[in-house]
């Protein structure tokens, strides 16, 4: 027989195989070992995929992503629209949300400095987990429509937003500097804001809030302007805006 030597017949010494035919099949079976752990590994990994994109769907229309898609598509005249980033853009951005990126946290979640790919420096607002109703998510659409459209030199933009996870995340242009609390209450600092800045820091503030009240679209009341709120720098701002009538703020 191929492969074997020795004598087989009843009453002979029997066959061995060749040294070469063990290690072919040895070959052969761990070769195919390895096929069969590879071609689980992608199946998993696929599977894996599947329902991540599967899970990403769902929050996505959870969050009132398909409403928001609408309005922008609705709204065609309109140059400052909300973008949609998705968790990708916003990882890639942040490096994966690495710490070092990370510029603020308290009670209302976590900022953190980042990169668009057009080398734009944006601000990416991660919330606090809070349950959300489906007259929540009607405001918050709402509330991504009117805020993105606010031009004003002394109001912080609201770029877009991500509805890819639990709770949205938000993208906000990034002022340098800090916050106007940081300067004032920062000694080595606090002398160097001088009267002619204060002054100038308390007419942009009234003017910048006079915009929301009046001049944009819909009134927005901000109900929280103060130190921490007002970001200091070459082109000073208000964030956290909210708008008028609402009782809850996904801000």
């Amino acid at each position: 027989m191929d492969g074997y030597f020795g004598n087989g017949w009843k009453n002979g010494t029997g066959c061995t195989a060749n040294e070469s035919t063990v290690i072919k099949m040895g070959v052969g079976i761990s070769t195919s070992a390895i096929f069969l752990l590879i071609f689980i590994t992608l199946l998993y990994l696929l599977h894996k995929k599947r329902k991540l994109m599967t899970m990403r769907e769902k929050l996505f229309k959870q969050n009132g992503g398909i409403l928001l898609q609408q309005r922008i598509s609705g709204d065609v005249g309109s140059h400052d629209q909300a973008r949609v980033f998705t968790i990708e853009e916003l990882k890639k951005a942040t490096n994966n949300y690495d710490e070092s990126r990370n510029i603020g946290k308290g009670g209302y979640g976590t900022v953190y400095q980042g990169v668009l790919s057009d080398n734009r420096l944006v601000a990416i607002k991660k919330s606090k987990l809070a349950d959300q109703t489906h007259a929540q998510v009607d405001q918050f659409v709402n509330e991504v429509v009117i805020l993105s459209q606010i031009n004003h030199r002394n109001v912080v933009k609201l770029i877009g937003c991500c509805l890819e996870t639990e709770i949205p995340l938000f993208v906000y242009e990034f002022i340098p500097n800090g916050t106007l609390s940081e300067h004032i209450h920062n000694i080595g600092n606090s002398s160097a804001i001088t009267l002619d800045i204060r002054l100038r820091i308390v007419t942009e503030t009234a003017e910048a809030l006079s915009y929301l009240h009046s001049a944009a679209s819909v009134p927005i009341i901000h109900r929280e302007a103060n130190e921490y709120t007002f970001c200091h720098g070459p082109r000073a701002g208000l964030t956290r805006s909210r708008s008028c009538g609402t009782e809850n703020s996904w801000y």
